[in-house]
């Protein structure tokens, strides 16, 4: 068999025939290292529904041999030794944490797998990959005094190489940072005084999606004695999740230690906060009042007037009660000391609804990027529940939006490209990226067009946020740009590989696998057909293709059958919907302005009577009749519009 034709049968999942056909080439070519490597990853795959411990079989009798062959060939392979590596590891790790480990690298046949290791270390386009094997084998191996050199250069390496990349900067220092914390906690190889020192001094840079890495480093200051470093870590903490129990029963113990120690004497400006904020959220877990932590802040504000955290939280109780005007002395007093975006936030909204005025004055914060952000997404979220609001007021509260979603812009320029704030898990290229899209918007509403559209493609270059294409398009359609439109709409279907015929053809067919299900209580409406819109306007405007009108009715008709199917969409996905429903109206209304009256009017009746549940083809047809005098039938449409 051909070559290429040995490899079809890998990557098409014919592993029992693609087995027996490299096998076969091997008895006439032993020397091929990609087929070596090809075959032992079909071994591994032929089983990979058998379980972890036919994997491990699988790895022993087959794999690391083939792996081995291929390397006596080319010794430093880089794609054959990434795969040996990583199997074996991957498998020892999984035995592990099922409570059944075994060891593929043993004391007897460790060298081999250093040696490849550091051979993926001096590969430059594998090092970091070899950092972390060799991590991983000195750990499976138990070897501390070989695994603390090994961490120590695989931190080095981080930090030179991506020295101008902040967010994999932090990722991989992290990964190797808290590994070299346990151990020198665990094995005391260094000073107690040496780890505290270490700790506070890198901490800053320490991400992590594992909650309780943050638990156990507070554990590890507090044992030490270094309450101070304790506080911060926890801090850091209460900015995460949160969500799983043993982490808010971790939250509530500290609590309790603070409090006793606050007793002994220990000061501390933030500790309050801590205090407070576990009393507000976790008064069942602490058997308290809810009310608790209002009346603690109250004594905090007669004990320390100058710090800002009594007033904070005695806002915060004033405002989840509805109490506006009572919580705007204790804002303007948070104000006077340290503002925060929260506190400020809530005096937006506390002066509104106590007042009807607009606060209009926005302070600059030291918040992290992320969160001002958030505070941004629910000053928006507040405006839009707003019923009745001036187009005055409407415009003041929308710049303190844009105001806040611009900060929290140069913000994270200044956390990407300055090293500006602490490390921060959560806030990331990929929420720099949604940030970019609602600071477009806020300009969008703004009038301010050409920026909303540059806005929203920097935040591409940080992350593929699908709602950024969305927002160019919208934007380049209200600009009435069409041949950039052109340009955004390839870009995204290309990224999506999405076409329009395809679109349908997928959706008809899931449409009809819904009809069968019953039970479905709600859909997601595609968001890709605002893009399919916005292609069928351009080709309508630049005159692309000449059946326009088929294709705008075909797209039409789908959406409008698509409501028929799913009559439940929520409130975002309905606003989707009616987006795309109404520009797809437009269009064909547009299409169908230079036909006849006659020929519109037949049009836009068979169209209300194939779907009586859309407006817009009552609508024309009012205009219609009226054109035409028919006032009897254009009563009858008004009455079935309204």
């Amino acid at each position: 068999m051909e070559e290429k034709n040995i490899y079809d049968l890998f990557y098409s999942g014919q592993l029992d025939l693609f087995i027996i056909e490299g096998e076969n080439q091997l008895r006439q070519n032993d020397q091929d290292v990609t087929l070596w490597t090809h075959l032992a990853i079909a071994y591994h795959d032929q089983l990979f529904y058998e379980g972890h411990e036919a994997i491990f079989d699988v790895i022993q009798e087959k794999m690391i041999p083939y792996f081995q062959k291929a390397l006596a060939i080319e010794p430093n392979n880089e794609t054959t030794l990434y795969h040996i590596l990583n199997y074996v590891l991957d498998n020892q790790a999984t035995l592990a944490q099922i409570g059944r480990p075994k060891s593929h690298i043993t004391e007897d046949n460790k060298g081999l797998f250093i040696e490849y290791a550091k051979k993926l270390i001096a590969s430059p386009n594998m090092s970091g990959y070899g950092h972390n094997y060799l991590t991983n084998i000195y750990e499976g191996l138990q070897d501390d005094t070989a695994l603390l050199p090994a961490l120590e250069a695989s931190i080095d390496f981080v930090k030179e190489t991506f020295k101008d990349e902040r967010e994999t900067s932090d990722h991989n220092f992290s990964l190797f940072w808290i590994k070299k914390i346990y151990l020198l906690d665990r094995t005391k190889q260094i000073n107690t005084s040496n780890i505290l020192a270490l700790m506070e001094a890198d901490f800053k840079h320490f991400i992590s999606s594992n909650e309780m890495n943050y638990v156990d480093l507070a554990e590890i200051a507090y044992e030490n004695k270094a309450i101070d470093l304790a506080l911060q870590i926890l801090l850091k903490l209460i900015k995460g999740e949160n969500s799983a129990v043993h982490i808010h029963q971790e939250l509530v113990k500290w609590h309790t230690r603070f409090e006793e120690l606050i007793a002994e004497g220990y000061e501390h400006p933030e500790v309050f906060y801590y205090q407070l904020i576990i009393e507000r959220n976790y008064s069942e877990e602490i058997g308290i009042p809810l009310d608790y932590y209002y009346l603690h802040a109250l004594k905090l504000i007669d004990a320390y007037p100058d710090s800002y955290v009594g007033y904070h939280f005695a806002a915060a109780y004033l405002y989840d009660e509805g109490q506006y005007a009572a919580a705007i002395p204790y804002l303007t007093m948070v104000g006077e000391r340290k503002w925060n975006a929260t506190s400020w936030r809530r005096l937006v909204e506390c002066t509104f609804k106590a007042n009807g005025t607009v606060y209009d004055q926005v302070p600059t914060f030291n918040d992290l990027p992320r969160e001002c952000y958030n505070e941004a997404v629910m000053l928006s979220d507040f405006i839009h529940s707003l019923d009745n609001l001036t187009a005055v007021d409407q415009s003041a509260l929308q710049l303190l939006v844009l105001g806040l979603y611009r900060q929290a812009y140069d913000a994270f320029k200044d956390y990407f490209e300055q090293n500006k704030y602490e490390s921060d898990y959560f806030g990331g290229s990929h929420n720099r990226a949604m940030n970019c899209n609602n600071l477009a918007l806020a300009y969008k509403e703004a009038g301010e067009l050409e920026t909303c559209y540059a806005i929203a493609t920097e935040g591409l270059s940080y992350s593929d946020f699908e709602e950024l294409h969305f927002t160019r398009a919208d934007t380049l359609s209200a600009l009435e740009d069409y041949v950039r439109i052109e340009q955004v709409l390839q870009q995204y279907f290309d990224t999506y590989q999405i076409s329009l015929e395809a679109t349908l053809a997928q959706q008809e067919f899931t449409s009809e696998e819904d009809e069968e299900d019953e039970e479905t209580e709600s859909a997601i409406f595609p968001p890709c057909y605002r893009m399919l819109m916005h292609q069928i306007d351009v080709e309508y405007q630049l005159g692309r293709t000449a059946d326009i009108q088929s294709r705008a009715q075909q797209l039409l008709e789908f959406i409008y059958k698509f409501y028929i199917d799913h009559p439940n969409l929520d409130e975002y996905h309905y606003r989707d919907f009616e987006a795309s429903k109404n520009g797809i109206e437009h269009i064909i209304y547009q299409i169908t302005e230079q036909d006849n009256l006659a020929q519109r009017i037949s049009y836009y009746e068979q169209m209300a009577k194939q779907y009586p549940h859309e407006a817009q083809p009552q609508y024309v047809l009012m205009q219609l009749y009226n054109e035409k005098s028919n006032y009897k039938a254009m009563n009858i449409a008004a009455q079935k519009y309204l």
